[in-house]
């Protein structure tokens, strides 16, 4: 179920504040206001291993305060489906931007470890710092990343680097969402 939360016609005049020129703002807004960004590991739908959840980085979008924020906005590296629409084995990653979302199972279910609390400007940054992280060739495949979550963890470094999160936070997300002590 998706839930519409308001949708502009770019031809209408409305007398709302303009959206954001993201794809998916007709779903929730990033509002300018300080918004929690957490590091999200969700079940993995092909093992029970925590070790293989996918890794995602996700903040709460769509109001002005959090009990407002209905959906999510989602930075992670998509398994690349072939042209029969299946995942490939092995699996390859590739990143088409951040999406939103409402709060889906996958959503509900994800251990969510805290990042911090940042500023639109540094949540447009993410954005724009996993544009510029390489996601693997679909050529190569990495043994030791059939999850992707070295592409989270390449985008967590470079989002120390740039200064929206501090080392030690960025340690204790990747820490805790490592040992698998949380598996559901």
């Amino acid at each position: 179920m998706v839930e519409v939360l308001r949708f502009q016609d770019h031809n209408q005049p409305t007398g709302l504040p303009p959206l954001t020129d993201t794809f998916d703002d007709w779903l929730a807004r990033d509002h300018d206001v300080p918004a929690p960004v957490f590091l999200f590991v969700y079940p993995s739908h092909a093992s029970t291993d925590p070790h293989r959840a996918r890794w995602s980085v996700a903040w709460p979008v769509g109001g002005l305060t959090p009990a407002q924020m209905l959906a999510w906005r989602h930075v992670h590296a998509d398994a690349y489906e072939n042209e029969a629409g299946l995942e490939t084995d092995p699996p390859r990653f590739v990143f088409a931007g951040a999406v939103t979302k409402t709060a889906g199972p996958g959503t509900v279910r994800a251990k969510r470890f805290l990042l911090g609390h940042l500023c639109l400007a540094d949540r447009r940054k993410i954005e724009s710092l996993a544009g510029e992280t390489p996601v693997m060739p679909l050529d190569e495949a990495r043994p030791d990343d059939l999850d992707g979550q070295g592409w989270i963890r390449d985008l967590l470094d470079r989002m120390v680097a740039a200064g929206i999160v501090s080392s030690e936070a960025r340690e204790h997300a990747v820490q805790q969402a490592s040992t698998g002590e949380w598996a559901w």
